[in-house]
């Protein structure tokens, strides 16, 4: 999966998987992320994946 997200990615951007997104919102809820796509993964069948894009300052207090 890692190689088939590589070959879609793009420069300067960082594409992660769904589970990866998942860990963040729980874990991390500071960071903000984009749905990029679907795309068939060999194997896998259809895997959703999203660009990180930025840490919300928002969630934090002045």
């Amino acid at each position: 999966m890692a190689s088939r997200m590589e070959s879609t990615g793009e420069p300067e951007k960082i594409q992660i998987s769904e589970a990866a997104k998942t860990l963040l919102a729980n874990e991390y809820p500071e960071f903000v992320t984009m749905k990029r796509g679907d795309f068939d993964i060999k194997g896998k069948g259809q895997c959703s994946t999203y660009w990180l894009l930025r840490k919300d300052r928002s969630c934090f207090a002045n």
